[in-house]
């Protein structure tokens, strides 16, 4: 972000071109301050709004201003002198009023929109007049990363001269909002909420925004580092399409959060998020124990591109709720110490294989293995406190494999649609029979079973039980004769010797 205090002397305002749209003729103005540099767009009677405010405020001479011309105003020639004029005008602006800066000329430059110091004015004078009603309504507030960059530079920056002049510029109004917040949500830029949002394709995702400039300016909010040792009491921490490693400091958030969602954002590893303020992070092999988020009881780390569940998850020892949906797991890994954990989502996965789960997942209550490539089911068959279970659209074609979970005690939600099993010829009436005596506590699908498929169930599960004694006999009959033959061929073997 530009720093106009820092950068007074090499800041400079031009206006390249005009612009005409809808028969409209629009000045370009070309601010550079500093590496920062933006463009806004106004037309003739925006200066002369300007004008008439510094004339009367500011003891700018009238005289100053391009005159109007109401006839032949858009021949080529006379918009090139024009443009000419008004950049100079500009120009002896900023040089009259570059040490009192006044809030109209400020804005009409759109300083306010990225410079640190005025960005910042204008959120503290934005909490001065309206806070008390943000706060009133809900401790919840959504700020964009140029925020708090801009926030978060403030921060070690002296109180600048304006904010003395006017005291509902002092950046203490800032610090006292931001104290009382409860929920932050983090975006990539103010209104790229409903955008992130409501793009469901993950596959192909490209954050939004995030390495693109913002607005006119050259400022990439993926290079945008912040803190938030501001956030005194915050307990919900929500973070849209910015990758965690922009964080420089979380300050008391590892005491203070209960939940916190990373949403479309390009990390691959939990420790981006664990460790996310940690400069050492990539290089970590043991836990320090002074790092646990200690109050932490959600995790949703959604929709990004995460391919393991590295060790550094134990630093959330406390959680209850666990969301991987759409990243790219194959496996899971380190859940064994998170003795607290009753629900776990890895929707949109890339597993295929569940091998002795309850070793992980012992106290698991719910788990959402929905979307992905899993055939077989006998890794499940010791999560004895399993309730919720959905196995929909994957790849499960035999029925047998339902064995695996009939013999869950507490299981009560199963769904199975959009696996090839589930197109059998009485699909429901087969599943069911493999719960025995429990087939009428068991919501298939989001529904429980009619009367005529717990008929057709129990006749299945009779005959089943039937064809499994009647195997079990016949093997008990054979077996003999297999042991005779054994000893028989053993004896041989003796008499050789």
């Amino acid at each position: 972000m530009s720093n106009y205090e820092l950068h007074a002397s090499e800041t400079s305002i031009s206006i390249p071109r005009v612009i005409t749209v809808d028969g409209v003729n629009y000045y370009e103005v070309m601010v550079k301050c500093g590496l920062v540099m933006w463009t806004v767009n106004r037309r003739y009677r925006d200066f002369d709004d300007l004008h008439s405010k510094l004339v009367q405020e500011r003891s700018v001479a009238k005289d100053k201003l391009p005159p109007k011309k109401v006839i032949g105003n858009r021949s080529p020639t006379f918009l090139k002198k024009r443009q000419e004029a008004l950049e100079q005008y500009l120009k002896e602006m900023l040089i009259f009023l570059k040490v009192t800066m006044p809030r109209e000329f400020v804005e009409f430059l759109e300083f306010h929109r990225y410079d640190i110091i005025f960005l910042a004015q204008n959120l503290a004078c934005s909490f001065f007049l309206r806070g008390e009603t943000f706060l009133a309504k809900s401790k919840k507030y959504g700020f964009s990363v140029l925020e708090l960059h801009a926030i978060s530079e403030r921060l070690k920056l002296p109180c600048p001269a304006t904010e003395a002049a006017d005291s509902a510029l002092n950046f203490s109004h800032i610090m006292d909002f931001c104290s009382q917040l409860e929920t932050v949500i983090v975006l990539p830029t103010k209104n790229s909420l409903p955008m992130i949002l409501y793009d469901d394709d993950s596959e192909k995702y490209i954050p939004h925004a995030l390495h693109k400039p913002i607005a006119s300016s050259n400022l990439i909010p993926s290079q945008l580092r912040y803190e938030l040792s501001v956030f005194k009491g915050l307990k919900n921490l929500l973070i849209y399409g910015i990758s965690t490693e922009n964080i420089e400091n979380v300050g008391g958030l590892c005491e203070s959060l209960v939940r916190i969602e990373v949403y479309k954002s390009e990390i691959k590893h939990i420790r981006q998020i664990a460790l996310c303020d940690d400069i050492h992070k990539n290089t970590v092999t043991e836990l320090d124990r002074s790092k646990e988020w200690r109050n932490l009881r959600h995790a949703v780390f959604k929709e990004n591109q995460l391919t393991e569940i590295d060790f550094t998850i134990r630093l959330f020892p406390n959680l209850k709720d666990l969301v991987l949906d759409k990243n790219q797991i194959e496996c899971i890994a380190n859940l064994s110490a998170l003795n607290n954990l009753q629900a776990l989502s890895l929707r949109c996965n890339r597993i295929s294989e569940c091998v002795d789960w309850h070793l992980q997942l012992g106290n698991l209550v719910s788990l959402n293995l929905s979307q992905n490539r899993i055939r077989l089911l006998e890794g499940l068959s010791k999560l004895y406190s399993l309730v919720n279970l959905d196995l929909s659209c994957n790849q499960i074609e035999q029925i047998s494999e339902i064995d695996h979970i009939g013999n869950l005690p507490l299981l009560e939600n199963l769904r199975l649609m959009g696996n090839p099993v589930a197109g059998s010829v009485d699909y429901r009436a087969r599943v069911l029979s493999r719960f025995g005596d429990r087939l009428q506590e068991i919501y298939l699908d989001n529904e429980k079973g009619n009367q005529t498929e717990y008929d057709t169930a129990l006749v299945l599960s009779a005959l089943r039980i039937s064809a499994q004694a009647s195997q079990r006999k016949l093997h008990s009959l054979l077996l003999p004769d297999e042991e005779e033959q054994q000893q028989a061929v053993a004896g041989t073997s003796n008499g050789t010797r």
